[in-house]
């Protein structure tokens, strides 16, 4: 029996679900390959692990940069991978609806649809992230008001303002919470001369990152290793550390919600200053980074609870309605 299934494929995190049972995925898109047999061994948690664990032959690939699909084969594999790690057979011949930036450009959005084809999928329908989180938020898009939303995701930032079915006024950069990251690795380089891994990256990024700079004397000690000699020691990271090196990029997606906002027709600027806006994604949560924006806008802005969530759950309403929010769909598919 053909399902209506779900997918939002991130830089950084891939989730999928379907209509009757929710979000039945959401794990990191990464997929591990046996390159002896080019076989997928794992995606997602079981590809980190099958990797620490296996012989070299099975290799981690992340088929995502900064919110683009740079290899087409293993973003199929991926697809496939889920289908199968949710009891999906790719004979089933799923109908898909799948979320998409509104910066990919007319080959990244049919390289998209063919990676869902080629995993199973019967018919892909696109809806541009926007969007799909203002649909999980609840707002009114179909309706001749503003409604202002800020995706921001592991590789790609999008501000937008959506009326009647559509964006009418939208800023996006291909940068995002994995930039974060990278900046702050960079810093414990250049400061302490040490190589972090990713997991302690992102633990100093939620105990001391401040969008406004506040550290209060904070800091956190870690394990981490030397640059010079690769020994494993035990030290003390500064919170100024971290957020001056965050700084940058901040102020970047400041500037790209700014843009927006200035390019928005007067009558739907007076609803976004009516009603603020709305930031989801993976680094919406950073501390402090709802007042950063407020006070660079003069708009209120609310940090979505799940923001990471908001996206597939708005395409999973998509699939119960998805004759009535067909314009939505063609809109995606330029």
């Amino acid at each position: 029996m053909a399902s209506d299934v779900a997918i939002d494929i991130g830089t950084s995190f891939t989730r999928l679900a379907t209509a009757e049972r929710g979000v039945l995925f959401n794990e990191p898109t990464i997929v591990a390959i046996d390159t002896n047999s080019g076989d997928v061994v794992e995606v997602g948690y079981g590809a980190k692990d099958a990797v620490s664990r296996t012989s070299r032959h099975v290799v981690a690939f992340r088929p995502l940069a900064q919110g683009a699909t740079i290899d087409f084969d293993v973003t199929a594999r991926l697809i496939s991978g889920l289908f199968r790690r949710t009891g999906l057979s790719k004979l089933s011949r799923a109908r898909v609806v799948m979320s998409v930036p509104t910066l990919a450009t007319p080959i990244e959005r049919r390289a998209l649809r063919q990676a869902a084809i080629q995993a199973g999928a019967r018919e892909v329908s696109m809806v541009e992230a926007p969007i799909a989180a203002a649909i999980g938020l609840g707002m009114p898009v179909q309706d001749p008001v503003g409604s202002a939303v800020v995706v921001l995701g592991g590789g790609a930032s999008e501000a937008s303002i959506i009326s009647l079915g559509g964006i009418v006024s939208s800023s996006s950069r291909r940068l995002g919470g994995s930039d974060l990251d990278l900046a702050i690795a960079t810093a414990l380089r250049q400061h302490y001369s040490i190589v972090a891994s990713p997991e302690i990256v992102e633990t100093l990024k939620c105990n001391l990152g401040s969008a406004l700079g506040y550290s209060h004397g904070m800091n956190q000690r870690i394990l981490a290793r030397t640059v010079d000699q690769g020994k494993l020691i035990e030290l003390e990271v500064d919170a100024t550390v971290i957020n001056n090196a965050i700084v940058e990029v901040l102020a970047t997606t400041v500037r790209m919600i700014q843009d927006c906002l200035g390019d928005a027709p007067p009558d739907l600027s007076q609803d976004v200053s009516s009603n603020g806006l709305v930031l989801v994604g993976g680094h919406a949560q950073l501390s402090d980074f709802a007042e950063l924006i407020a006070n660079a806008t003069g708009v209120e802005v609310e940090v979505s609870a799940t923001s990471d969530l908001r996206v597939i759950e708005g395409l999973q309403l998509c699939l119960e309605e998805m004759s009535s929010l067909h314009s939505l769909f063609r809109s995606a598919e330029r």
